[in-house]
């Protein structure tokens, strides 16, 4: 069962130039930064049920490629998040569940009324920097910075935020790299509990 390792730590606005010219990216780098615009569509019912059994159903697009993402079973603390996480190619922006593996998550969306009274509910809409970086033997990361917004009923929230996602390594290493990151900042980045997906059903309650 797959599971996703990330930190996500949020900092204002004004420093966002001043996080791309850290020099620990620069050393820790293993490619050149790669660019995305992300544009993401949040799905549930109108009872939220999808919410109530702590599982995020949401189609994104990046470059023409639409990919959707289920993810369940998070724990947070701290800024670090772990969730099961499921991701595959699809052909348009609406949610398809022909490809899901995972039994447990067959069973709960093999209901058509569930299927069927699926909807948008929020959508995000960020650019992200990605640099691949290797700060210790053995540890990969990816070093994403996100910028742009979530959007629900016509309301906006901000997302200024770093992702350190671990690709290879273990949960204590990412958090010995985040101190690192923290001590050659010249600006507190605030460990962030709230995913994406939880700020924007806040926002839509607002």
């Amino acid at each position: 069962m797959p599971t996703e390792i990330e930190l996500k730590l949020r900092f204002p606005p004004q420093f966002i130039t001043a996080i791309k010219e850290l020099p620990l990216l620069k050393d820790f780098s293993i490619a050149a930064p790669a660019e995305q615009d992300i544009f993401s569509i949040y799905f549930d019912t109108p009872d939220f049920i999808l919410r109530k059994h702590r599982i995020a159903l949401r189609t994104r697009k990046i470059g023409d490629q639409w990919l959707q993402t289920i993810k369940s079973n998070g724990t947070v603390q701290d800024g670090l998040h772990q969730h099961h996480e499921w991701e595959f190619p699809i052909t348009a922006d609406k949610p398809e569940f022909d490809q899901i593996q995972d039994q447990d998550l067959k069973i709960f969306f093999s209901d058509k009324k569930l299927r069927d009274s699926l909807r948008p509910v929020f959508t995000t809409d960020f650019h992200r920097t990605i640099y691949l970086i290797e700060p210790f033997e053995k540890v990969r990361l990816e070093f994403c910075l996100d910028t742009g917004k979530i959007i629900a009923n016509n309301k906006t929230a901000l997302i200024c935020e770093v992702e350190l996602e671990l690709k290879t390594g273990n949960s204590q290493q990412l958090m010995e790299f985040s101190r690192l990151l923290q001590e050659c900042c010249p600006f507190q980045l605030i460990p962030e509990n709230s995913s994406k997906a939880v700020r924007g059903f806040d926002l839509l309650a607002e």
